[in-house]
């Protein structure tokens, strides 16, 4: 008699169209123990249709046919549009765009904006769903407010978010920088989904930051030039050149390493922490310690050569 086969862990994917978010989602259509029930799209750091056509031309590369959704929801903090023009070239990348896009499913959506939608996808799963969030989480907070029923359908929220004993990536006039963008574009959400009785994993910047993209890791996907997943993720990575240049911060692999969590946990290790979020002030969307917060399991430490190794065994197994 042999062993069942392991459980797939069924999971709905929010992302806002980051070229690390894109990159998340080629991860996603990569792994065994994971069955991806919908990608839904916020538009934060990214101009929704161009993040919402790339996101279904990497599901049409990987074969993959899975509902999407993009969302309508406005942030109270736009992320600046510099960065947000990332989807469009992304969109743009010659190995995702070798066939005509009908041929490649990308005529659009789902007819639902992605709140509305995602709501659909946690009512109707056969089984709890995990909600990865690499962007903000509006979408599952009016989720929560309007169906708080729904709770009880969420197995686990992994959010990438948050820097708690760290220094903030917002650099905006007025705040003091204590906070991470996917908190501060929708502090309230962040509140919303804290007060939700449902198991939350939060990997924040102190952990995120250190898994930057290298020169080396980026060049190291030419090594199986002609692979369609390797080159596409050797793209996107090379998309993230300049940052450091014209922001003053280095690019990270933040949301990656929170996706490959769903694959190989073993890559962080963990602690839990009592978290509150700042909602209003200067010090918005920056969630803190605090004595009397809600429970949430945080990413403490990373092993760094274990996560590129990861990245490149998965995306590019020829690599080395």
């Amino acid at each position: 008699m042999t062993d069942p086969s392991p459980r797939r862990r069924q999971v709905v994917f929010d992302h806002d169209g980051a070229p690390d978010d894109l990159l998340s989602l080629l991860l996603l259509t990569r792994y065994d123990a994971v069955e991806l029930r919908g990608v839904a799209v916020t538009p934060a750091d990214c101009l929704a249709e161009p993040a919402l056509s790339v996101t279904r031309k990497i599901l049409g590369l990987a074969g993959l046919d899975v509902p999407t959704a993009v969302g309508t929801l406005p942030g109270r903090n736009p992320f600046p549009l510099a960065w947000r023009i990332d989807a469009l070239r992304a969109d743009a990348l010659p190995v995702l765009n070798r066939e005509d896009p009908g041929v490649a499913g990308v005529a659009g959506a789902d007819a639902l904006p992605a709140h509305e939608q995602l709501a659909v996808w946690l009512t109707r799963a056969p089984e709890p769903v995990t909600v990865l969030a690499t962007g903000p989480l509006t979408n599952l907070a009016w989720c929560l407010d309007r169906h708080p029923s729904i709770a009880s359908r969420i197995e686990e929220v992994v959010f990438m978010g948050g820097a708690l004993d760290v220094t903030g990536n917002v650099r905006q006039p007025g705040h003091d920088g204590s906070a991470e963008w996917n908190v501060f574009w929708d502090p309230d959400a962040v509140r919303r989904v804290f007060d939700a009785d449902v198991p939350i994993t939060m990997f924040p910047l102190d952990v995120t930051d250190r898994v930057p993209v290298t020169p080396d890791l980026a060049r190291a996907f030419g090594r199986t030039y002609g692979d369609p997943v390797g080159d596409l993720a050797g793209s996107l990575l090379a998309l993230t050149f300049g940052t450091l240049e014209t922001t003053g911060l280095p690019y990270c692999c933040w949301d990656s390493l929170t996706t490959s969590y769903l694959a190989e946990p073993g890559i962080c290790t963990f602690e839990t922490v009592r978290c509150d979020v700042i909602t209003r002030g200067e010090s918005q969307g920056r969630v803190v310690r605090h004595a009397g917060g809600r429970p949430v399991r945080c990413a403490a430490t990373v092993d760094t050569g274990r996560f590129y190794r990861h990245l490149l065994g998965t995306l590019a197994p020829g690599a080395g």
